[in-house]
């Protein structure tokens, strides 16, 4: 697809200070995509979407005339209000290779069951061949029914990816899982996931969100290294 739209080459490379480059014409007549070497197939796809991204999307152009060297950090954002011309294209640039390798009707097609649930995602990432961490993202979003989900790490939140028909989360990132969660004291190992249980609205939701919601349910799925899924499904909710 991507030398069908005038991308030259593909290249691998041992570089640390980006994880991918798009190389281009002043004019996006051609363009050339770098990935760091080392990248895991499946993130090594997404890379090349998101490159693919910056090259079709005719607003696009990097401050330094001619490549744009994208971080790890820039292919994690996903906020559309960035006010930041530079991180904003980083987030249209994702949104376009989550579109690209996981169609929200193609997600919805492949579902197997209506009921939220992690390992569902899980399955699905190995479907679409991509990670289990942007297919959680594009799952949430794709789904029928009202998800967000919270990425932790060492018991701190990292990212929570809410869509705007989920009410506002209220613990902020860096800060710690709440300690009513579910994610407190569970026993599950790397590549386990709990049940999707009910729990306090008010454990995850400010007080004012929390009297919106009728039924608030809480999985967690425990991965590699410290890090954590965890998937909120709010039902009856009431947005502004």
């Amino acid at each position: 697809m991507c030398r069908r739209l005038d991308i030259l080459d593909i290249e691998d490379q041992p570089v640390t200070s980006f994880a991918a480059m798009l190389l281009m014409h002043p004019d996006k007549a051609w363009g050339s995509i770098v990935v760091a070497q080392g990248t895991s197939p499946r993130r090594r796809r997404f890379s090349i979407g998101h490159e693919l991204g910056h090259f079709l999307i005719g607003s696009h152009r990097p401050r330094d005339g001619e490549q744009f060297a994208c971080s790890h950090a820039d292919l994690r954002l996903e906020n559309p209000r960035e006010a930041n011309r530079a991180r904003k294209m980083e987030v249209e640039a994702n949104r376009f290779a989550a579109s690209l390798l996981m169609p929200p009707k193609r997600i919805r097609s492949n579902l197997r069951s209506r009921q939220p649930d992690l390992d569902e995602a899980v399955r699905l990432a190995g479907e679409f061949n991509v990670s289990k961490a942007a297919m959680a993202r594009s799952y949430v979003d794709a789904h029928r029914e009202t998800l967000a989900l919270v990425v932790v790490r060492d018991g701190r939140l990292v990212q929570a990816h809410r869509p705007d028909d989920f009410p506002w989360i209220a613990p902020r990132i860096g800060e710690a899982v709440p300690m009513d969660s579910i994610a407190n004291g569970h026993q599950l190992l790397p590549g386990q996931a709990s049940q999707l249980e009910e729990c306090e609205p008010e454990i995850w939701l400010s007080s004012g969100a929390a009297r919106k919601v009728e039924l608030l349910s809480e999985q967690v799925l425990v991965q590699n290294d410290g890090w954590t899924m965890i998937l909120l499904h709010a039902e009856g909710a009431e947005t502004d």
